[in-house]
């Protein structure tokens, strides 16, 4: 019978141990953008050149249709020509870019060149722009979900 006992304390110690670990990994983690993402994707470097982009977006067909986002406009109204980005244009980008970042992280969806050709086209900027607006060395620091 004692073994009994102790064999049952153990699974319930072991159950409240299982329980506080859960509990403590289940902190919301931040989540990236990574800086290939804002360059443009995957494993080759980014270019200036858009041909090289957009070979890059047949790996995918990206599900988001950027070009059709209204979003996209606030982006383009706080980042339109300027040759590095400005505090604003940077959370602009953020707001509009961390809901999509599994997708952008993600190169054999293309989502990454897709977004970025779009807000290259509306806002006037260069390729690897919004590089520039990485708040850590991962890249976008976004908000946990």
């Amino acid at each position: 019978m004692g073994s009994s006992t102790a064999a049952t304390a153990a699974v319930l110690l072991y159950v409240a141990v299982s329980m506080v670990a859960a509990a403590a990994s289940a902190e919301p983690q931040p989540r990236y953008i990574s800086m290939a993402a804002l360059k443009g994707g995957g494993t080759e470097p980014a270019s200036s050149s858009s041909r090289k982009l957009i070979g890059r977006l047949r790996t995918g067909i990206c599900p988001v249709p950027f070009d059709e986002m209204r979003r996209m406009g606030n982006i383009e109204s706080k980042c339109k020509g300027q040759e590095v980005p400005k505090p604003h244009c940077c959370k602009a980008f953020k707001d509009f870019a961390c809901p999509y970042s599994d997708l952008l992280d993600d190169f054999t969806t293309g989502c990454s060149g897709a977004m970025l050709i779009k807000l290259q086209t509306f806002c006037s900027v260069p390729m690897g722009y919004f590089g520039f607006c990485g708040d850590s060395a991962m890249g976008i620091t976004c908000p946990p979900r």
